[in-house]
């Protein structure tokens, strides 16, 4: 195995998945835009929800969907036609919260890193020509959960901005 330093293990294996064998290409350019959206889809493992989301995506030509609340298991990622789906999820099975992205094949092709902090908050890394973009997915907690959760939330959210 290769060590990707400043990598956790989950962030280099979605890293080498993304990366192998594909080109990259410049996603902010310009002569460019860039189309984003955000989505609390309240779940992605209800069959046919997918497909819903990734509808939107296409009527509204995003390029890239930040997602809150997939309560999909653990993290991982998914290729869905053109579309690749990433996610950061919870390792002990509960399906809650979790956060995600969705990638049109443009902003696939400029991805340079993913980084899954917590089942809270994702980050990726993309190209640019005049300067690359890290894009940032959070899902905070409530006011519902206990205090304990919202300081362990705002401890990993400065050093991943």
């Amino acid at each position: 195995m290769v060590d990707l330093p400043g990598m956790k293990p989950a962030c280099w294996i979605l890293h080498w998945l993304l990366r192998k064998s594909e080109k990259t290409s410049f996603i902010l350019t310009p002569k460019t835009y860039l189309s984003l959206g955000t989505l609390n889809v309240r779940t992605l493992a209800k069959p046919g929800k997918r497909e819903l989301v990734l509808n939107d995506m296409n009527r509204y030509h995003w390029d890239i969907v930040g997602l809150s609340e997939t309560r999909l298991p653990s993290t991982g990622i998914e290729r869905i036609n053109d579309i690749t789906l990433i996610t950061s999820g919870r390792s002990d099975g509960v399906h809650r919260q979790d956060v995600g992205f969705l990638l049109s094949k443009r902003a696939k092709q400029s991805l340079l890193a993913v980084h899954p902090v917590s089942e809270r908050i994702i980050t990726i890394h993309l190209k640019g020509t005049i300067a690359n973009m890290t894009i940032i997915q959070v899902y905070a907690p409530d006011s519902s959960q206990n205090d304990q959760e919202a300081k362990e939330f705002h401890s990993q959210l400065p050093t991943h901005h």
